[in-house]
């Protein structure tokens, strides 16, 4: 049996969506490659190249987007996608691992304190991210003891569910995307942690202001800027707010609105360009 093998190249803002409109047409594993770049692949009998070309083309307006393609004998592609993801440490306290992966010790021959199982399918949030990465080491930071947590743009969930296994009460992890919001029940069930999922915005959560202690929020510039204002709203007093999925350069625009709706900037980091910031609220 043969496979059709597309590489798609593609800016990062709109891997995400690609590989959704692919995964209806019957594609199914998708392996990423650098900079927003992916392969997926689908039996060749079932291959519908018009509509793969219509939903290339549907984006290729506002985007540089490449499609190649190629035909090979059948392999074991849930084994290739499986080498193409290994775990991620952070900072030697966590580790994000999938179902297949064995268990790991740390470098001390332990078990990592937290160790994170996480099934990505199409959703973001693996850790191997640098704004992901950044996010994660924050909450092993904090102290999440009895907090009440959001996780706006949720992906996979992994922020809710490390603020979870570091002691959080209760989370609420939305996304817009219906197969992320799957995704981060899947995962909260995996980890053995209850967390409210919906598909919506910060502006959907249905919680009264000054709601939560923590909120989290690793989204693009354009989103994050809109919701700020909510997130301000939402925020207990004393509360922290972690962002990410912005650049360096982004840092002013982000901390000058942040001030204005009275949060005050507690920590920065960035890694390959990549920022992230928490505040607190005043």
């Amino acid at each position: 049996m043969s496979y059709t093998i597309l590489t798609i190249y593609a800016p990062e803002d709109f891997a995400d969506i690609l590989k959704a409109e692919l995964s209806m047409t019957g594609f199914s594993i998708f392996l990423d490659l650098e900079n927003g770049a992916f392969e997926t692949s689908i039996e060749s009998h079932l291959f519908d190249r018009q509509s793969t070309e219509e939903i290339i083309s549907r984006y290729s307006g506002g985007a540089d987007i490449r499609m190649e393609i190629r035909e090979e004998e059948r392999q074991n592609w849930n084994q290739v996608w499986e080498e193409s993801y290994p775990p991620v440490v952070v900072d030697d306290r966590c580790i994000v691992r999938a179902e297949f992966h064995a268990p790991i010790m740390n470098s001390r021959g332990e078990p990592y304190p937290y160790d994170l199982l996480i099934t990505p399918k199409m959703s973001f949030g693996t850790g191997h991210h640098e704004t992901t990465a950044q996010m994660l080491a924050f909450i092993l930071d904090l102290d999440c003891r009895n907090k009440k947590v959001a996780d706006f743009g949720c992906g996979t969930g992994i922020l809710a569910i490390l603020a979870l296994k570091r002691g959080a009460i209760e989370a609420d992890a939305c996304d817009v995307e219906d197969w992320s919001v799957e995704s981060s029940a899947e995962n909260a069930q995996l980890n053995g942690v209850q967390m409210r999922t919906y598909v919506g915005t910060a502006a959907e959560c249905g919680r009264p202001e000054s709601y939560y202690d923590l909120i989290f929020a690793n989204i693009n510039l354009s989103v994050l800027l809109a919701e700020m204002p909510i997130y301000a709203r939402l925020l207990a007093k004393g509360g922290r707010l972690l962002l990410s999925g912005f650049y360096v350069s982004d840092i002013p625009a982000i901390q000058a609105d942040c001030e204005q709706q009275g949060l005050v900037l507690e920590r920065q980091s960035d890694k390959n360009n990549w920022a992230a910031l928490q505040f607190k609220k005043e």
